[in-house]
């Protein structure tokens, strides 16, 4: 039996891997999902670890994050409720505050609350209306910048988060292969009779690789297309950020972010923006990016391994592969920063 270690992909790295991505933040569910929620709490998982997600109050600075695990009898946090002053275990009532610490035993309510009484809690913030958290509270990471929000001029349609099997590192880089476009989006994205991409110039600026693509122009996509003339930025080391300059000076924006469930797994998190047809109905623009979404779902779901191989031995590259062999350039940079940390 070939030993786990020994698959591409799979090697003593993980751990690296998993602490590189801990110091970044990532998003784990939308705010409507939270609020959906007649607790007030949601269970997540990110890099493998489950968390219960709460609203203790209607103000958006009271969303915390804890591990999904009461220390008293190991019950998961998540089957509790909210109250306006931390998360309530549904086992034995004990009350949590959003830094993790216990504030009410109703056995005991006399006291004393053991010191160890406590629950590790990550930080937390919305933005796009999505909750982000970090895992690592030593990390100075920034949530990646959309270049839509905040733009009035820009209608942004936010798309529903979908879950694939197979690693966040995998699916950006999936995002930005220009050479898949030909064969796994005909009719949409690409042309079988065109199958060359372009060899763009990448640089890295500000924690993001940028580049720019410049598709063929007498190839029609449709008026719901988000295809032209476009500037990629990827804010390390999930999100892609693509805006698109239409004919006639219209501007399109989509933006995704794969949120590491664990190594193996994914979910992600998109919105669209646009400049034009504003009064026009979103679901065309939506529905063009379901087509795109379900030819590349069956393509990368069955890549083996589902992890991203960060060993340039483990799959073969041509130069082609341009953007994606600089992305895996800076992970392994960054991965083995993490590694250095600790050497």
């Amino acid at each position: 039996m070939t030993d786990a270690a020994e698959l591409p992909g799979r090697t003593r790295d993980d751990a690296a891997v998993t602490e590189m991505l801990a110091a970044f933040w990532h998003p784990v569910c939308t705010l409507d999902e939270l609020r959906a929620s007649a607790t007030r709490v949601l269970p997540v998982r990110l890099l493998g670890c489950d968390l219960a997600i709460a609203e203790l109050s209607d103000d958006e600075h009271t969303i915390v994050a804890m591990d999904d695990r009461c220390v008293h009898r190991s019950t998961r946090l998540s089957v509790g409720w909210a109250e306006a002053d931390g998360l309530r275990c549904a086992y034995h009532g004990w009350k949590w505050d959003g830094g993790g610490r216990c504030i009410e035993i109703p056995s005991m309510p006399d006291g004393p609350i053991p010191g160890r009484a406590r629950v590790r809690a990550y930080r937390t913030k919305v933005v796009y209306d999505l909750v982000w958290v970090c895992l690592d509270e030593r990390s100075s990471a920034e949530i990646p910048r959309s270049v839509a929000h905040g733009d009035p001029a820009v209608r942004i349609v936010p798309g529903v988060p979908y879950t694939w099997s197979v690693s966040a590192l995998r699916r950006v880089e999936n995002f930005v292969d220009l050479a898949h476009f030909a064969w796994v989006h005909v009719g949409t994205l690409g042309q079988r009779e065109r199958p060359v991409p372009p060899l763009p110039e990448i640089e890295r600026a500000d924690g993001e690789l940028r580049f720019t693509y410049d598709p063929p122009s007498d190839f029609d996509a449709g008026g719901a297309a988000m295809y032209g003339w476009s500037r990629y930025r990827m804010p390390m080391p999930c999100t892609v950020s693509i805006e698109f300059d239409l004919a006639g000076g219209a501007r399109r924006t989509l933006w995704m972010t794969a949120s590491p469930i664990d190594l193996d797994t994914c979910r992600c998190f998109w919105f669209m923006g646009r400049t034009d047809d504003l009064d026009g109905p979103d679901e065309p623009h939506v529905e063009f990016q379901r087509i795109v979404l379900a030819q590349d779902e069956p393509v990368v779901n069955n890549q083996v391994p589902r992890a991203l191989p960060l060993d340039p031995a483990d799959e073969l590259s041509v130069r082609t592969d341009k953007v994606s062999i600089e992305y895996r350039r800076w992970l392994r940079e960054l991965v083995d920063a993490r590694i250095g940390a600790h050497a």
